[in-house]
């Protein structure tokens, strides 16, 4: 298990949202969209299969016909089929 930061220590104890602190976060409409906020990165895209890096985190989200519609420095958007999402240390 990964120690937690001190960042994170700090905005959990001053009950600061992890987003302020740099943290992922992932927003879902239906199984169809999702806002990944945050990124530092993409690590892998494919029609199943969209991994993003956070600060501490990944992000693996997997489905079928996925698409990333916009994409930023921060923000990713992304479209297809979502069949689930699971976060790596």
């Amino acid at each position: 298990m990964t120690k937690p930061s001190f960042a994170g220590t700090l905005g959990e104890r001053l009950q600061i949202p992890g987003e302020a602190l740099g943290e992922l976060k992932l927003s879902v409409l239906g199984n169809h969209r999702a806002l990944i906020e945050n990124h530092r990165g993409l690590l892998h895209c494919t029609e199943d299969l969209v991994a993003v890096r956070g600060q501490r985190l990944h992000l693996h989200i997997y489905g079928a016909a996925l698409r990333i519609e916009a994409m930023d420095g921060s923000d990713l958007l992304l479209s297809g089929r979502l069949d689930r999402a699971e976060w790596e240390e």
